[in-house]
């Protein structure tokens, strides 16, 4: 049986412990193919735009997305399942849900944090957004 993952990763614990998540997933399923994603949201402030270089920008935010993807991929491969990554701006939780259809993903598994201490209490918002834009199953990950 094989299933393709998406593991949005941001760097934070929860996303490394989805990360060991489905390095566990992937030593008792056969055929595991993940996707790793980073979500850099939209640089296009007028602020930003005036003190920083549309070059720059983009610099920052791939040295941003290799940062947070690294450690989840390390994860991955010490446990022995390879992966493809990638790093896209947007808005983070509409595109998470855009990418797991146009992959063909069988499910998104990602890790909460719940920063907000109203609505949000247990999951953050990003996780919330995912679970109801989603058209695949979602797994959130403590």
């Amino acid at each position: 049986m094989s299933c393709k993952i998406l593991l949005p990763v941001d760097g934070s614990v929860g996303s490394l412990n989805a990360a060991r998540h489905v390095a566990h997933i992937a030593a008792m399923v056969r055929d595991v193919e993940v996707h790793l994603l980073n979500v850099q949201p939209p640089g296009d402030d007028w602020m930003v735009r005036r003190m920083i270089k549309a070059e720059e920008l983009a610099a920052l935010e791939k040295d941003w997305g290799e940062a947070a993807i690294a450690p989840a991929r390390s994860i991955l491969e010490a446990a022995g399942v390879t992966c493809q990554s990638r790093m896209v701006q947007g808005e983070v939780a509409a595109t998470i849900a855009r990418l797991a259809q146009e992959l063909g993903c069988d499910q998104i598994m990602m890790g909460t944090r719940g920063r907000s201490a109203l609505g949000d209490l247990l999951l953050g918002s990003v996780a919330i957004k995912v679970l109801h834009l989603s058209s695949v199953p979602v797994t959130l990950i403590k």
